[in-house]
């Protein structure tokens, strides 16, 4: 131990004496150990940290399979989750919530949309959780006609309700009917996701569960004891079997899958993450190959001192330990800086991540993170330390003795594996170089994309009407025609119009059609394409594109014809090589509905994200909805197209829905192109740090190869003054020195781009727009590593043309 102590005391006096190899030794290691750190903690929060609830790895999420809708993860019906839950032999329990809701409280203080689910009284229970503050649901609490209750999250009970501590029995209004607060969450739980703020008993009823066609909830369920996920789904799939025999209409190719929660959460997270730790494994690798380079340049300045210890007794085991404790004590001060850095990093990074992807409560360094970073610099201080631990202890005696400290490196070896650090440097640079080139330029490709429709100048703000309230169609039309008139005649409005979702709030929202004159489609063929119901104005608001027909206006009224406007994917698909206007259609397969007209063909529009490509879609006037559930289709969403600056005109707006229904909540109020910038803003975050450390990577490449480079002038410095006095140009000696160092270069790049090939399809699932193995992208990323490499180069090789032979010659 003793031994073990005197090696920290004299590498801490060895490094002090070289501060500016310190300072720089310990930065660039600092720099890779604090994103490794950073980026673990993110991955460890989405990917490995245990989930809040009661033995969470046998929770999983159940999804109906309607590939051939285009529904490949669709939402369950009633129908088929109370089958499941009947003929199933592997789950404990299952439970069912609905999609995303919204309640209208009102009350004291402004009427406010919370965003809530339905939830079957089962689910706290199947979780492992349960209210902090009163009681669970019951039973008899989901059963229709049964009194209203709600259980709020906690950050509700704080914020609206000041931490009430007798909130439990309280009478609340939501959607204008009285319902008792019989609970309160505890801090931090969320289920399914963030924004829910209250849960309420779903309370489906007995036509509900027999009906396999409304597809509306989310499932969640717990595996028994030994169960592993491929039985279930096993499971799963033999019951939809079943499920399509015995409901043909409803269940032909409707398949269903178990998917593990924790994967639920992360979402399309994982690879992003994945990829991201990979490439600051490689930044940290570059930093090693570094100070590795350093550390043997270094150790050709101490083969004096060193041999003499070993003269002098010392063993070769005890220099190599001796090195190899300097190492790892640079390591460790750096881990301590980096940690340091990582802390603020990490913080930084669980702000841009979506907040709905995972929970990331605590997020942070914590004791994971710490044992991490430790684990992580002692391994970073043996990995750039073994090799010139190693050099060094078999350094020759007598050579060593005999030649001046600065002449000699240690040996040709250690040349050679100076070369070789500098070829895996440049190697995993051009990795990292082309895999962010990649990212920018799907990234632009995406950025550039036609959604379909104009974001600047528009607001959009959602006040969905309470169906107890609103139940009423002609209370409904009036309340939109009232708000829409208003609006419309405010100074710095140009158009307002409303719709059930504005694009990249809702991807579903879908119908069964029947196209007049058409064979009825094959069981699994149906055609479903997406519901949306507008307002005259609103395709205007949007800037959207009529390319053919009309659009809607005061000839489409309550008691006229029902026309539809379908976008150019609907009406490529259902009436191929045909011109549709003019076409009939009407919905479902009842006969007796109406028939519904095509007037004109819009643009398609990217609903569900701008990467993905757009489905089929109709779109219907609001004073037309009669055949199409006010539940689900009804319009929700003002949009406000403005002249000036959209924010400037929000509380004017919603003074004026307040002067129609002072008791209407108005929520979710943004310009559109902050919608935009939100859809955009997770490969955002992906492309600016795979760039970052990009650029990180080449920056200590170019430091490796520069280092080289100078040392090798140093150590040739005789050689070069010779070459010189017998007769050669500076342009050769030039020559000379850019000749090794792009030698090198072209090693590692010949490598790194054949490994940048072969791991390109690690993200070929991220870009949009470009191929994995896109040239441009190589080919730019070649020239841009080849011209700084250059100018590493050239810095020390013009050091070289200017030795003095008659100096160099009397060098030591």
């Amino acid at each position: 131990m003793s031994n073990f102590w005197g090696d920290i005391r004299y590498g801490i006096r060895v490094l002090a004496k070289s501060p500016g190899f310190t300072f720089f030794a310990i930065a660039v290691l600092a720099l890779g150990i604090a994103a490794n750190t950073a980026i673990f903690s993110i991955a460890d929060a989405i990917l490995v940290r245990p989930l809040p609830y009661r033995d969470a790895a046998r929770l999983v999420m159940v999804w109906e399979d309607a590939s051939s809708y285009g529904f490949p993860k669709d939402t369950p019906s009633p129908g088929n989750f109370a089958d499941w839950k009947a003929r199933n032999q592997v789950f404990e329990d299952m439970a069912a919530v609905s999609s995303n809701e919204s309640f209208n409280l009102t009350g004291s203080g402004n009427p406010e949309e919370l965003l809530g689910r339905g939830v079957t009284a089962n689910l706290f229970s199947l979780l492992g959780a349960s209210p902090a503050i009163g009681r669970d649901f019951q039973p008899e609490d989901d059963v229709p006609g049964a009194s209203r209750v709600v259980i709020l999250s906690h950050g509700l009970w704080v914020r609206r309700f000041g931490a009430e501590q007798q909130i439990v029995g309280k009478e609340i209004w939501l959607d204008g009917e009285k319902s008792t607060v019989i609970g309160v969450m505890p801090q931090g739980f969320q289920f399914p996701d963030r924004p829910s703020e209250l849960w309420v008993p779903i309370r489906l009823t007995k036509q509900q569960l027999a009906n396999h066609g409304s597809h509306f909830l989310e499932v969640v369920a717990r595996l028994k004891p030994g169960v592993s996920l491929e039985t279930a789904n096993a499971n799963l799939a033999t019951i939809a079997k079943e499920l399509e025999r015995e409901h043909p209409d409803d269940n032909q190719k409707i398949g269903a899958f178990a998917v593990p929660l924790r994967e639920e959460l992360a979402r399309n997270m994982r690879v992003p993450i994945l990829v991201l730790l990979g490439a600051v494994g490689f930044v940290l690798l570059i930093a090693c190959a570094n100070v590795a380079n350093l550390l043997l340049a270094r150790a050709a300045g101490r083969r004096r001192e060193l041999a003499m210890r070993l003269t002098l007794g010392a063993s070769r085991g005890r220099i190599a330990r001796q090195m190899l404790t300097e190492s790892v004590l640079l390591s460790a001060i750096a881990g301590a800086c980096g940690l340091l850095l990582a802390s603020f990093g990490t913080q930084l990074l669980a702000r841009l991540i979506p907040a709905e992807i995972a929970p990331l409560e605590g997020t942070g360094v914590d004791s994971r993170v710490l044992a991490f970073t430790l684990g992580l610099s002692v391994i970073t201080g043996i990995v750039f330390g073994i090799v010139p631990a190693l050099r060094v202890s078999q350094i020759d005696l007598v050579t060593s003795l005999k030649q001046g400290g600065g002449q000699s490196g240690v040996g040709s070896g250690g040349r050679i594996l100076r070369d070789v650090l500098v070829v895996l440097e440049v190697a995993l640079a051009i990795v990292l170089l082309a895999g962010a080139a990649l990212m920018i330029r799907s990234f632009e490709a995406l950025y550039h994309n036609d959604p379909g429709f104009r974001a600047d100048h528009v607001l959009s703000m959602r006040t969905p009407l309470p169906l107890p309230k609103y139940a009423d169609f002609s209370r409904r039309t009036s309340f939109y025609n009232e708000v829409l008139a208003r609006v419309g005649g405010l100074p710095g409005v140009v158009s307002a119009g409303y719709t059930t979702w504005v694009p990249l709030t809702n991807g579903g929202g879908a119908s069964s059609i029947r196209l007049e004159g058409h064979p009825a489609p094959a069981p699994g063929h149906e055609l479903i394409p997406n519901v949306r119901l507008i307002s005259y104005g609103y395709i205007r608001t949007l800037g959207m594109k009529l390319v053919d027909g009309r659009l809607f206006d005061e000839r489409d009224g309550m008691d006229t014809q029902p026309v539809a406007l379908i976008n150019q994917t609907m009406a490529k698909n259902y009436w191929p090589g045909e011109n549709p206007i003019g076409k009939r259609f009407h919905k479902g397969d009842d006969p007796n509905r109406p028939w519904i007209t095509v007037v004109g063909i819009v643009g398609d529009v990217h609903q569900v994200a701008l990467d993905r490509p757009a489905r089929p879609e109709m779109y219907i006037s609001y004073l037309q909805q009669a055949s199409f559930e006010a539940k689900l289709f009804s319009p929700q969403y003002l949009t406000v197209r403005t002249s000036g600056d959209p924010m400037q005109m929000a509380e004017v707006i919603r003074q004026q829905v307040w002067a129609v229904d002072k008791e209407q909540a108005v929520a979710n109020v943004m310009p559109m192109e902050e919608l935009v910038d939100d859809e955009l803003a997770p490969r955002k975050m992906q492309t600016s740090l795979l760039g970052g450390f990009a650029a990180l990577a080449l920056l200590l490449a170019t430091l490796g190869i520069y280092a080289v480079l100078s040392f090798t002038v140093t150590q040739r410095t005789q050689e070069i003054g010779v070459r010189a006095a017998l007769g050669a140009e500076p342009a050769d000696i030039l020559r000379m020195v850019l000749s090794q160092g792009m030698k090198l270069f072209v090693v590692g790049a010949a490598i790194g781009l054949a490994a940048a090939f072969a791991l390109s399809q690690v993200i070929v699932h991220l870009l949009y727009g470009v191929s994995a193995t896109d040239p441009l992208s190589f080919v730019g990323v070649t020239v841009l590593l080849a011209a700084v490499t250059m100018l590493a180069c050239y810095i020390p090789a013009r050091r070289a043309m200017r030795v003095d032979p008659l100096v160099a010659l009397r060098y030591e």
